[in-house]
């Protein structure tokens, strides 16, 4: 037995590469090794463009209509002194002038059953083992299922299983990393009905660091703790009081739930920011899309983004005939670009933070004053999505 493609992994990437090859006619079979797709703290922002390319797949008002989320309008950067508007949505598109915040563990099951509905095969609790070769050419994966061993031929499998991915491994791909300055700690708690309104997506800046506020529409609010990169030890030593002061420190109205909620820093859910490169993307019957092929910062919200850009390329260049290979070629620049200025934005905040300094880069505050910056800058941050080719897009 055997597939035409097998997707590896049932991140966003993947299932959405699942559901595009099952539509355009591909026979596909997506492993995901979780028995859900329960998926917390994860990148939930769907941007603007985004939106648009599901919505030329006549997805986007059912998705939108049917999963609950958040909608947010702008990033906005809270100081002592004041709030700065730094990104405006509003002109990023004239149908979806917003992110939408939309938890993973929502999002995916709704996608994946779209996408068994046009014939892919999906298999839960499906855990990756090794890839099947003959001579250098990758033709297929073996697998356990509970325990028992699984073999299944293919013509192309595709990495999607994440930034620790065993597909790349088990290729002998090798992943650099380009250097992160910040990682962050993420709890979540009960909204109330008279809390105060939120954009959606809030920094609040403090001396030493920054707390993100999100609301996706669960419920709850998350929050994020920045700290400097690879100091987990020395805030677990020091306890979580000092998190829950810098938190009342900004957002005094979520202490007493936070203080409840999180009693240890084991409470908490470390994120280790990574920005990655490979040195390959593709081997004879092999890619790689999403984080196994390059892993970005949080900052911008755009992991996910990058991730459906890359599985919008790879679903054209499968279905047209064409060498999936291409995929490299189309995307890696554009991500090369996104990561380069990540770095350069971790490591001016990390010497802000360094030095005490709340609010954002000087040059951010002097353009966010200029009338319309805040809606270039939405355009600008945009994620280009490949159009649909014909077999895909027709319903």
């Amino acid at each position: 037995m055997g597939t035409r493609v097998m997707v590896v992994g049932g991140g966003p990437g993947g299932v959405l590469l699942t559901y595009l090859l099952a539509r355009g006619g591909i026979e596909v079979t997506l492993l995901e090794a979780r028995h859900d797709f329960a998926r917390r703290f994860r990148g939930d922002t769907l941007a603007p463009g985004v939106l648009e390319y599901l919505d030329d797949l006549g997805l986007a008002q059912d998705l939108l209509a049917e999963v609950p989320h958040t909608r947010s309008d702008a990033f906005r950067w809270h100081t002592p002194e004041r709030t700065y508007r730094l990104v405006d949505y509003r002109g990023a598109s004239t149908r979806f002038p917003f992110y939408a915040l939309i938890p993973q563990a929502r999002f995916l099951p709704w996608l994946c059953e779209r996408a068994t509905g046009h014939g892919a095969t999906v298999r839960m609790g499906a855990r990756f083992s090794d890839l099947l070769r003959e001579g250098d050419r990758v033709t297929g994966v073996r697998y356990t299922v509970d325990g028992e061993a699984h073999e299944l031929a293919a013509d192309l499998v595709v990495g999607a299983d994440g930034r620790s991915s065993k597909v790349r491994a088990a290729a002998g791909i090798e992943a650099t990393e380009l250097g992160a300055s910040l990682d962050l700690l993420w709890a979540a708690v009960d909204q109330h009905d008279d809390d105060p309104p939120s954009s959606g997506l809030d920094l609040f800046a403090r001396p030493g660091g920054t707390i993100a506020l999100l609301d996706q529409g669960t419920g709850q609010w998350q929050i994020g703790w920045s700290i400097p990169a690879g100091t987990f030890a020395e805030v677990r030593a020091g306890g979580v009081g000092p998190l829950v002061e810098a938190l009342g420190s900004v957002l005094p109205w979520l202490t007493d739930r936070v203080r409840e909620t999180v009693r240890s820093v084991n409470d908490l859910t470390l994120l280790p920011v990574r920005i990655t490169t490979v040195d390959t993307w593709s081997k004879p019957g092999l890619v790689l899309l999403g984080d196994a092929a390059h892993v970005v910062s949080p900052v911008g919200g755009n992991g996910i983004n990058l991730a459906l850009a890359d599985a919008a390329e790879l679903a054209n260049l499968v279905v047209t005939g064409q060498d999936p290979g291409e995929l490299e070629r189309r995307r890696r620049p554009g991500v090369e670009k996104e990561q380069q200025g990540q770095v350069r934005i971790e490591q001016a905040a990390a010497k802000r933070n360094a030095a005490g300094v709340t609010g954002p880069p000087t040059a951010l505050r002097v353009l966010s004053a200029i009338p319309g910056f805040s809606r270039l800058a939405a355009r600008r941050s945009r994620v280009p999505m490949a159009a649909p080719v014909p077999e895909i897009a027709g319903s």
